[in-house]
C-alpha cells in the first residue's frame, strides 16, 4: 500500500513551484478549460496533502504519494464513493475529474475513458437505485460479526427496517434514513451483548430495551422516528433536520 505524502516534497517541482497541490490542481483544470473551482479545505485537519473538487452531489479528492510521484484520486456521488484511480500525470487527472464531477456521467462511462480508473463494486447497484436491497443482501449473506447474525436475519423480516440503509460501527448494528455518509443518528442502534442476546438503544445513550434478535428487532421498529420512511440517495446534510455522523460508542454513554 501507497504512503501518502503529508507535505509536498521534491517528486512534486510542479506543485512546489505553483504553491501547493490547490493551486496546481486549479491550473490544470483551467488549461483544459474547465470551469470546476478547487475547494479550500482545512490544512489542520488534514493527516496528507489534499484537494477536493466539488459540484452538487459529486466530487473527487486528490491525494499525492510520498515516496513516487503518484496522484491518487476517488470519485463520490451523493455521499457514496463509487470509483478510485491512480496516476502519475496531472492532465489526465484533470480530465477524469472534470468528467465525472461536471457531468453526469456513469462509473462504467468513466473508466472507459481513462483506464487508470477502477470502479467499486457497489456503484451498479447505487448507479440503479438498488442500494438499500444490494446491502442488505450482503449482510444477510457474508457479515464480518456472527453475533450479529440472528438480528440482522430477524431485522431483515421486517419492512420497516428493510427499507432503511444498514451500516455497521465496529459491532454496533445501525439504520440510516440515507444511503450516503454522513448517515442520519435518528434511528436506534443493537449492539450483541452475549449469543443472541441484543441492547437495543438511541445515539444520546438511551437504553430502549433487551432481548433476542426477534424482541430487539421489534424494539428497533417501536423506537423509529415519526414518518420514518424509505432510506434516500444522499446524506443527512441534504435531509434537513437529521443529525448526521457516526454510531457512537456505548461505551462512553
Amino acid at each position: 500500500m501507497a504512503i501518502l505524502a503529508k507535505t509536498t516534497n521534491d517528486l512534486y517541482p510542479d506543485l512546489i513551484a505553483l504553491g501547493g497541490l490547490e493551486n496546481t490542481l486549479q491550473s490544470a483544470l483551467r488549461e483544459i478549460g474547465s470551469a470546476l473551482p478547487v475547494l479550500e479545505l482545512d490544512k489542520d485537519l488534514s493527516l496528507a496533502v489534499c484537494a477536493c473538487v466539488e459540484s452538487g452531489s459529486r466530487y473527487s479528492q486528490v491525494r499525492i504519494a510520498a515516496e513516487e510521484r503518484m496522484f491518487f484520486l476517488d470519485f463520490w456521488a451523493r455521499g457514496v464513493m463509487l470509483a478510485q484511480g491512480r496516476t502519475p500525470r496531472l492532465t489526465e487527472l484533470a480530465r477524469a475529474i472534470d468528467k465525472w464531477v461536471a457531468s453526469s456521467c456513469s462509473t462504467a462511462d468513466l473508466a472507459a475513458a481513462f483506464s487508470f480508473v477502477a470502479v467499486e463494486p457497489k456503484a451498479a447497484a447505487y448507479e440503479r437505485g438498488e442500494e438499500v436491497e444490494e446491502r442488505w443482501r450482503s449482510y444477510i449473506n457474508v457479515i464480518g460479526f456472527p453475533e450479529l447474525a440472528p438480528f440482522v436475519e430477524a431485522a431483515s423480516r421486517r419492512p420497516q427496517l428493510r427499507q432503511l440503509f444498514p451500516y455497521t460501527s465496529m459491532n454496533i448494528f445501525c439504520f440510516s434514513r440515507c444511503t450516503g455518509y454522513p448517515f442520519t443518528l435518528d434511528t436506534p442502534f443493537v449492539r450483541p451483548v452475549k449469543e443472541n442476546w441484543y441492547e437495543v438503544w438511541s445515539a444520546s445513550g438511551v437504553v430502549f430495551g433487551h432481548g433476542d434478535a426477534e424482541a430487539a428487532a421489534e424494539l428497533v421498529v417501536a423506537n423509529l422516528p415519526p414518518g420514518c420512511g424509505p432510506a434516500v440517495p444522499g446524506t443527512a446534510d441534504d435531509l434537513g433536520g437529521a443529525e448526521p455522523g457516526v454510531a457512537p460508542d456505548p461505551a462512553r454513554r
